[in-house]
């Protein structure tokens, strides 16, 4: 028996595969798993079913799916059975892949709605409520078509006076998502009240410049209250779920947009009655008021509280007058009777104080230094000015300053005697 190498093994059967003629065009549905976009630009996963699974490879030369491809979605792949001969299997060649029982456009309108409701286009934390009461409306749709009569006359209709703004943009083909972009971000910067987006009904290819990425993510940054009205009521456009409010039809959004005329003048005749009746009953208290004012006037007019004044005063001076004359006449009487008292008071304060005097003078006198040096003391000082009051303030050789009663003299210490011997001759 032959014996052939792994690598003629792998080659063989790559013959015997690539020569059968229904492996090289092959439909095969089944589910992916472990899926993986490679940086090269390949895709890698595998096809599986209930009981068994094949390698699977989209090359970046071949045409990408409009769905983003991921593990878990069922498909039916369309290509051709190989061999890689280096790994020892066999693969799927991927020509074309679409998903099983849905569009291409309706899995991806899938993909899209579930990544902007996770990233939060859709959160009701964003929502923008439309005026009450728009006047100048912005419209993002075809010139021609029925969207823009429709809400033209349901616009017009429901109030002469709004302000409609049109950006006639392209809704559908190519070049539809860049000129829908563009009429938003235009209408947004002229301060318009509200902007409707839309058109007429169509298929899911023809409504699709409504589900793009881009229109979605002009549709979230507007600062402008966006109205969404794509297609026909049955109809859902991924601007629908991120617009401010989603009407039904473009008929139904003007509906939304534009406050009927009738209605604001029932608003504004309501708020008249309202305030023509604050008003009356504002006049009416303003007029009881005055009324009460002018009656307290005439009760209490300036003149008649200054007659009043006036009379109170008399009476306060008079009273004043007679209570005056009453302590001067009292304290006369009493200074005339007690006249020889106070002055016989006085003549012997005087006399006691004279004596007090006197008594004062003899202590001073017999306290004056003057008295003591006039009988025969003296007042030393030392060189500095110091008074000299004992032996030891002085040494010998000292010169000291004696003062007497008419003058004072020098004189040098020769000699000195401690204790009390010394004193006075002793």
């Amino acid at each position: 028996m032959k014996e052939y190498s792994v690598s003629e093994v792998n080659a063989r059967i790559k013959t015997l595969i690539s020569q059968d003629f229904a492996l090289s065009n092959i439909c095969v549905k089944g589910e992916i798993s472990n899926c993986k976009h490679h940086d090269n630009g390949h895709i890698y996963f595998t096809l599986k079913d209930e009981k068994s699974n094949i390698k699977a490879v989209l090359w970046k030369t071949r045409p990408r799916p409009a769905f983003n491809l991921e593990d878990g979605q069922k498909v039916i792949v369309t290509g051709s059975i190989s061999v890689y001969e280096v790994g020892g299997y066999y693969q799927i060649n991927v020509l074309e892949i679409r998903p099983e029982g849905l569009g291409d456009l309706h899995l991806k309108f899938e993909q899209l709605k579930k990544e902007f409701e996770e990233i939060g286009y859709f959160s009701a934390q964003y929502k923008k409520p439309i005026p009450e009461f728009a006047r100048r409306i912005g419209i993002v749709t075809a010139r021609t078509g029925a969207a823009i009569q429709d809400i033209m006359h349901i616009s017009y209709d429901r109030n002469p006076y709004v302000e409609l703004f049109l950006y006639p943009a392209l809704v559908q083909g190519e070049g539809a998502t860049a000129s829908i972009v563009k009429g938003i971000k235009t209408l947004d910067k002229l301060g318009l009240d509200v902007i409707i987006i839309g058109r007429g009904g169509g298929s899911i290819e023809d409504l699709w410049a409504f589900n793009e990425r881009e229109t979605a993510e002009a549709v979230f940054m507007a600062k402008t209250p966006i109205v969404s009205a794509v297609g026909h009521e049955t109809d859902v456009a991924i601007t629908d779920f991120v617009a401010d409010v989603r009407a039904a039809t473009p008929s139904d959004a003007a509906r939304r947009a534009v406050c009927e005329w009738s209605y604001i003048k029932e608003r504004i005749f309501g708020y008249r009655d309202t305030v023509t009746g604050i008003l009356a009953d504002k006049i009416d208290d303003l007029k009881i008021r005055l009324e009460n004012y002018r009656l307290k006037l005439q009760a209490q007019s300036p003149k008649a509280k200054l007659d009043s004044q006036k009379k109170l005063a008399q009476n306060k001076k008079e009273l004043l007058d007679r209570i005056l004359k009453n302590v001067l006449m009292r304290y006369s009487a009493m200074v005339s009777g007690n006249a020889d008292k106070i002055q016989m008071l006085m003549s012997r304060t005087l006399a006691m104080g004279k004596q007090q005097i006197s008594g004062y003078a003899g202590k001073l006198e017999a306290l004056s230094p003057l008295n003591s040096l006039s009988r025969g003391y003296g007042y030393v000082e030392d060189e500095k000015g110091k008074r000299v009051n004992s032996i030891n303030d002085i040494n010998i050789d000292d010169t000291v300053k004696i003062y007497f009663t008419d003058g004072n003299a020098k004189a040098a210490i020769k000699e000195k005697t401690d204790g009390k011997e010394g004193c006075f001759g002793k």
